[in-house]
C-alpha cells in the first residue's frame, strides 16, 4: 500500500505508545547551538537562507524555511528549534505549525505529531491539511473509520481534494471494500488526472483481478513518470499472468538492464525460464542474479535448486535446498526435496 507522504517512514505502533508531550520551546542557548551548527554544514540552501537571515532576523517565514532546510539535512534537532521560532514569531500560520509536524514525523514521534495536528485543527477549523494528515495518521494504525471521518471532515471544506479520494481508496482497499477502493481512486484521477499513486495503484486493483484495463492505468502512470520501476515492473508482471511470456521477459529485461536492482524481476525471469521456456541453464543465470541482489531471497535458493536437480547437479542442489532450510527451517518443499536427492 503507497501513501506518498512523510507517515510512511515510522512504525505505525509508535502513535499509541510513545509518551504524551507538548511541543518544545527552544531556549535562546539552543538557538544559538542551531546558529553555530548551521555554519558547519555543506550545503548551497542553507548558506543561503543563512544569508537572508541575516538581512531580516525576525522573519518567520525564513525560520519555517531553515526548519525545512535542516529537515532535509536530517538535522532534526534544528529543524525543531527553527519550527518552533517561526511559531513563536507569528502564532497565526498554520504552515509552520505543519512543518513542526513533519520534522515530528522525522523523528518517529507519532505522538506529538497527532497532538500537534489535532491542536491545528482547532485553531485553523478549516486546515484541510492537518485533517488528511489526521486521516492518513488513522489508516496507518488501522483504525479506519476515524481516518474516513477526518478525510470527510476535509471534503466538506473541499469536496475537490484529489488527495482526500486517494486516502479513501486506500483505506477501502485495505479494509477489503475494492468496490469503493476504485471508485474511490477513480475520483481521485477525476480530480487530478496527474496523480501518478491513484492510477498504479487502480492497476493493482484490476491486474489482482487479471484484468487487462490494468494496463491502461499502468501505461497512464507510466505517461506520468515513465522511470518509475515499480510500475514498469506490475506492467511486466501482468504480461506474465496474462500468459504474454516474451512481451514479459523484455520487459523484465530492460527494467532489468535500466535499475540493476530488481531481484524479483530476475527471480520473474528465472521461473519463466525454469517452468515455461524449460532452459534449466538459463534459469540458473537468473536465479543466481536474484541472489546476488537478495541473498536471503528463499524462493530463489528453493527454485534454483529444483533446476539444479533436473539437471542432475546434485551437490549444488542440496547446498540450495540446505540454505532455503537454513534461511526459514519450516520450509517443507525445500526439506521433502533435501529427502529426495539422498
Amino acid at each position: 500500500m503507497k501513501i506518498k507522504s512523510a507517515l510512511l517512514l515510522f512504525c505505525a505502533t509508535l502513535l499509541m505508545a510513545c509518551e504524551h508531550q507538548a511541543p518544545e520551546v527552544q531556549s535562546g542557548s539552543e538557538a544559538l547551538k542551531a546558529d553555530s551548527l548551521s555554519i558547519k554544514l555543506n550545503s548551497p540552501e542553507l548558506k543561503q537562507v543563512n544569508a537572508e537571515l541575516l538581512k531580516d532576523p525576525s522573519s518567520a517565514a525564513l525560520y519555517d524555511k531553515r526548519a525545512k532546510v535542516y529537515l532535509s539535512l536530517k538535522q532534526l534537532d534544528e529543524a525543531v528549534y527553527d519550527a518552533n521560532r517561526a511559531i513563536r514569531l507569528d502564532s497565526t500560520n498554520e504552515n509552520y505549525y505543519l512543518t513542526l509536524v513533519d520534522v515530528y514525523y522525522g523523528r518517529n514521534n507519532t505522538r506529538k505529531a497527532k497532538d500537534l495536528l489535532e491542536i491545528i485543527e482547532k485553531k485553523f477549523p478549516s486546515s484541510v491539511e492537518a485533517m488528511l494528515k489526521l486521516g492518513e495518521l488513522y489508516f496507518l494504525v488501522k483504525q479506519y473509520q476515524k481516518g474516513i471521518d477526518y478525510v470527510n471532515k476535509a471534503l466538506k471544506v473541499d469536496e475537490n481534494l484529489a488527495k482526500a479520494y486517494y486516502i479513501k481508496g486506500s483505506i477501502y482497499r485495505e479494509s477489503g471494500d475494492t468496490t469503493k477502493a476504485i471508485s474511490s481512486l477513480e475520483t481521485a484521477i477525476e480530480q487530478d488526472n496527474s496523480y501518478e499513486d491513484a492510477f498504479y495503484d487502480l492497476g493493482i486493483l484490476y491486474a489482482a483481478r487479471k484484468n487487462p484495463l490494468a494496463f491502461e492505468y499502468y501505461n497512464n502512470a507510466l505517461k506520468i513518470n515513465p522511470n518509475n520501476s515499480n510500475t514498469r515492473y506490475a506492467h511486466a508482471k501482468l504480461l506474465q499472468d496474462l500468459g504474454k511470456i516474451d512481451e514479459a521477459i523484455k520487459e523484465y529485461e530492460d527494467i532489468q538492464n535500466t535499475t540493476k536492482i530488481c531481484d524479483n524481476c530476475c527471480y520473474n525471469l528465472g521461473a519463466i525460464f525454469l517452468e515455461i521456456k524449460k532452459d534449466n541453464k538459463k534459469a540458473i543465470e537468473h536465479f543466481t542474479k536474484a541472489l546476488e541482489l537478495n541473498p536471503n531471497y528463499v524462493a530463489a535458493y528453493f527454485a534454483r535448486g529444483l533446476a539444479y536437480s533436473r539437471l542432475n547437479e546434485k551437490e549444488s542442489a542440496r547446498a540450495d535446498y540446505q540454505m532455503c532450510l537454513k534461511l526459514q527451517p519450516d520450509h517443507q518443499e525445500a526439506a521433502d526435496a533435501l529427502s529426495a536427492l539422498r
